[in-house]
């Protein structure tokens, strides 16, 4: 090779070098697919349609209310014993009402004898309305006036805590309490998922509470009753439940009674804070 042609060909290389240089060897090899490297310091543009939108605020929905198909046609047992039991129907137009009642208590003439009143009849119901999200009706039996919460396969009877005393049966019943799966119905393999569904449940019960008293705690007065409330709830689940069958086991009436306690609690973030009825009534005498 000729000395020109060496000195054309490292003048050529030199001329090439300066222009990597310049250009910061922008030209690189393009792959299939690849992306190119944005310099140093630059802010990537976001991507078309990424843009984040404002979340909408959504407001709580009120928790679905428990069939009454579950009480309807099923014999309800008071505290699970199967003594004392009920029974609901549908009359022609759809309506419920008590098909048979059976309630076991004391006898008023001879303390510590057991009695027992039996209703062959159809008693209609009445549906009430109230705050905690239940469905709740009131039993025409002038004897012995009561009411109730229908709940998921059972019902919570209320009657102001006092028992009936019916003089020409010449018993004393007290029909408040838990009514539902009878001890006979009790699967010992499903002790452990009940235990467990109680668990979350109470878990639920915590979360709305507190979600609730944020919603209202400027309203000192709301806040109060809020707080008062749920203190008082424990110690009436254990009232209510102390004698049903097989509970240390099972915990099936403390689930039962947990579960209303969460849609009451459910109802009142959907709707707004409310005082139950009970402590209306409370107020009002």
């Amino acid at each position: 090779m000729s000395r020109p042609s060496i000195r054309a060909i490292l003048s050529g290389a030199a001329l090439l070098s300066a222009f990597a240089a310049s250009t910061g060897a922008r030209a690189q090899m393009a792959l299939p697919g690849a992306v190119a490297p944005a310099p140093a310091g630059a802010v990537a543009a976001p991507a078309e349609g990424s843009k984040p939108k404002p979340r909408a605020a959504v407001a709580p929905v009120a928790p679905k209310l428990p069939s009454e198909e579950t009480i309807v046609g099923h014999v309800l047992h008071q505290d699970g014993d199967a003594r004392g039991s009920i029974e609901l129907q549908r009359r022609g137009g759809g309506a419920l009402e008590v098909a048979r009642l059976s309630l076991v208590g004391d006898r008023l003439t001879r303390s510590g004898e057991t009695c027992r009143i039996e209703v062959s009849e159809p008693l209609p119901l009445t549906p009430r309305e109230t705050t905690s999200g239940l469905r709740r009706y009131e039993v025409a039996f002038p004897a012995c006036p009561f009411g109730f919460d229908a709940l998921d396969g059972a019902i919570l009877v209320s009657s102001d805590g006092k028992a009936c005393e019916l003089k020409q049966a010449d018993c004393r019943a007290d029909p408040n309490g838990l009514w539902g799966m009878g001890a006979d119905e009790f699967d010992p393999k499903r002790a452990e998922e009940m235990l467990t569904m109680r668990a979350r449940i109470e878990q639920t019960v915590r979360n709305d509470f507190k979600a609730l008293y944020d919603r209202i705690k400027s309203d000192k007065a709301q806040r109060k009753e809020l707080v008062r409330e749920q203190a008082g709830f424990s110690a009436r689940r254990e009232e209510i439940c102390r004698s049903y069958v097989q509970e240390a086991d099972f915990g099936y009436c403390a689930l039962r009674v947990t579960e209303a306690r969460a849609l009451a609690l459910g109802t009142q973030l959907a709707i707004g804070f409310k005082k139950t009825a009970e402590t209306s009534g409370k107020k009002k005498r």
